[in-house]
């Protein structure tokens, strides 16, 4: 698709841009004395005609859950090449893949924690786990549920399910890009797919996991050859640390590393990937053509929510402002 054809949906891009929430604000949010006083900084933000039903029931995850519905509806509308926005929302569906194996595995309802977020509506995917095909999903989610199906007759395992489905996630992640045909998207893909590799790895070295769990829940379809993975994963974290600072991920490598014991730290790890992936997104800001800055919203948002998210779960649990603040991601706005 010519990067043309995006100059339409990127000058509506920039007016939702400028409604993003700015870091005067979620410091005004964090420097509250109260959930109450911190919900009533929205009064002057989009979120402003929420504030009131937030004040009387406190449910914040509803109402951000509503307002991430809201925004992937309204870019799956807008964006002039629908797999776009579903290279974003693919998370969530895989998610709900999770969700419905196991409702179907142990004959429970799960159907709470399924997140209306996707390409197709949930009755295709709802069928597509029950009979193993589908004439509505494209091939690389049959493919998926298809390997779970087979597992499941093999191991009755709930445990394979979130292993099978956390790697094809990633394999159905690269052929969405490649699909797109988009070089800027494909590189970004294969970044954020090294960086969730990273931060696996780390929890791995951490829980002290076997080369088959690594083998089995590391992606290959990023740029760093699995087997580089791997093998670091028989190391210790500091002896790991060192050596992905001599890496293309050096300096997000060093900036996770716990200051004295020279380990790499998995919670850092997370942090310092999640902003260097919004570093990436904010290079669309320059750019007038071409399809990352409609990709660099949704992430903006999707960004948005976390913080707001954490900041409201500090503020019901009193937690102190550091705490929350240090775990709080970089913002697209400014």
């Amino acid at each position: 698709m010519r990067d043309t054809a995006f100059a339409g949906s990127n000058a509506r891009i920039r007016v939702y841009e400028s409604q993003l929430l700015q870091n005067d604000q979620f410091e005004r949010m964090l420097q509250a004395n109260s959930f109450e006083e911190a919900a009533r900084v929205l009064r002057d933000t989009p979120y402003r005609n929420d504030v009131d039903e937030l004040l009387e029931t406190r449910d914040y995850d509803e109402l951000l859950s509503k307002e991430l519905q809201r925004v992937y509806d309204e870019m799956f509308s807008l964006s002039p090449d629908p797999a776009l926005v579903e290279l974003f929302s693919l998370r969530y569906t895989y998610h709900n893949l999770k969700v419905l194996f196991k409702a179907r595995m142990t004959g429970e309802n799960f159907d709470s924690m399924l997140i209306p977020i996707g390409k197709n509506p949930m009755s295709d995917y709802r069928q597509a786990v029950e009979i193993g095909k589908s004439d509505e999903l494209d091939q690389a989610y049959i493919d998926s549920i298809q390997e779970v199906l087979v597992a499941e007759e093999e191991y009755n395992s709930i445990q394979s399910v979130d292993i099978i489905l956390d790697r094809r996630y990633f394999t159905h992640l690269r052929w969405l890009a490649e699909k797109i045909d988009d070089r800027e998207i494909i590189d970004f893909v294969k970044y954020y797919i090294d960086l969730n590799n990273l931060s696996t790895l780390s929890r791995a070295i951490k829980q002290r996991k076997n080369r088959n769990f690594l083998v089995t829940i590391l992606s290959s379809s990023g740029n760093i050859p699995k087997e580089t993975l791997v093998e670091l994963g028989k190391e210790s974290l500091e002896t790991a640390g060192k050596l992905l600072s001599e890496g293309p991920f050096a300096s997000i490598v060093q900036d996770s590393l716990d200051p004295e014991t020279h380990e790499l730290s998995p919670v850092k790890v997370d942090l310092e990937t999640d902003n260097a992936i919004m570093d990436k997104m904010k290079e669309a800001k320059l750019q007038p053509f071409g399809a990352l800055p409609l990709l660099a919203f949704i992430h903006a948002k999707e960004t948005e929510v976390k913080n707001l998210r954490m900041i409201f779960a500090g503020k019901e649990n009193n937690l102190p402002i550091e705490s929350v603040r240090e775990r709080m991601r970089m913002n697209y706005g400014s």
